[in-house]
């Protein structure tokens, strides 16, 4: 690496909130790195258990550990933010307390500024696993298409092959400045809509190593947020972007079109996923969103008469369910090669 990065700084912003073992498995992850030249600053939002004691032990052996609890819990995103808004070098990342970074994290996505001045952020590619350690994800295109991506052709890319994990980006800190802090209008939107606004404005670079591993609650994606709250909270991701007059009209007309789609198609996925939980009321909250604002009629009157079959005959509702599992498997299959490949990394989720 030349000596221009030699001795540039990075923050790892690490919030974190009465999980005191996986917090210590992150903040190792961050001081096992190759590249040394950092800070973890670890923000606990009031957890009132063992936490700082944890923290307090890192800190005595390696001043580059830094604490600061709050007085009462703040929320999650404003917890991110309140580290956000503290950065003060030229680099830095977000990393959740039961997520963790490879070793060669900071120096591979500096490699990617070196290689790309004129990048906004630098990617690596991230494992994403449950609870168990088991694989459930991994954004094949990017890792098969390393690279630089210009706007807004960035920002395309992204939705249309999945959004990269920021747990394996290292973001330079001129984006605060520009792009401002996470929306919390978004909430758990917020990654999405930050990356959002950074791809259609500013270049990014893509690695194809692996530098974290991102681990998902065991219900998945979306599996606590409500149908309503989280159509709001796209609808607000949209606007962001669509309201934009630095953007041109026929960009955000198109940005405007796609991101409608992704927004039907997880209204969709929510509501399969309330009603394989057998919460029928949210699932039809969801349809019904579909129905009488984006004129979705075939599928929804299906999905519908689906789930009134199975309010009457439970029966039907239970072969639904094992069809669900049985597409699980299948994935999980698909995904034993790459497990098999990546079995090294994963011993390091051990703690």
């Amino acid at each position: 690496m030349s000596n221009q990065f030699s001795k540039l700084l990075i923050t790892t912003i690490i919030p974190t909130y009465r999980r005191p073992k996986l917090l210590k498995r992150a903040i190792k992850s961050v001081l096992n790195q190759t590249y040394p030249y950092f800070q973890v600053c670890i923000y606990d939002n009031a957890s009132g258990d063992e936490t700082a004691e944890v923290v307090a032990e890192f800190a005595k052996k390696d001043p580059r550990v830094k604490y600061y609890c709050h007085k009462e819990n703040i929320g999650a995103v404003k917890n991110f933010n309140f580290g956000l808004a503290r950065v003060n070098t030229p680099f830095f990342s977000f990393l959740s307390d039961d997520d963790i970074l490879l070793p060669n994290f900071y120096e591979t996505a500096l490699k990617g500024f070196e290689k790309h001045p004129k990048a906004m952020f630098s990617a690596t590619q991230t494992l994403i696993v449950n609870p168990e350690g088991k694989i459930v994800g991994y954004n094949n295109f990017f890792s098969q298409n390393p690279g630089l991506y210009s706007p807004p052709e960035g920002l395309f890319m992204i939705l249309k092959h999945n959004l990269i994990t920021w747990t394996g980006i290292l973001f330079r800190r001129e984006v605060i400045e520009k792009i401002g802090l996470l929306d919390e209008e978004t909430n758990e939107n917020s990654d999405a809509d930050f990356e959002f606004k950074i791809a259609i404005h500013f270049p990014f670079s893509v690695s194809s190593e692996i530098g974290a591993i991102h681990q998902i609650n065991p219900e998945g994606l979306f599996s606590l947020i409500k149908i309503e709250k989280f159509w709001l909270e796209y609808l607000k991701i949209i606007k962001n972007l669509t309201r934009d007059e630095k953007i041109s009209p026929s960009i955000r007309i198109n940005v405007e079109k796609i991101l409608i789609q992704e927004l039907k198609k997880n209204l969709f996925y929510l509501s399969l996923r309330y009603f394989l939980r057998k919460d029928y009321e949210e699932s039809y909250k969801g349809l019904e969103i579909l129905h009488n604002h984006y004129h979705s009629r075939g599928g929804v009157f299906l999905f519908k008469n689906i789930i009134k079959l199975c309010e009457y005959f439970p029966l039907f509702h239970k072969i639904f369910f094992n069809l669900n599992r049985f597409r699980k498997f299948l994935h999980r299959k698909n995904l034993e090669p790459l497990e098999r490949k990546y079995k090294h990394l994963l011993t390091l989720l051990s703690y």
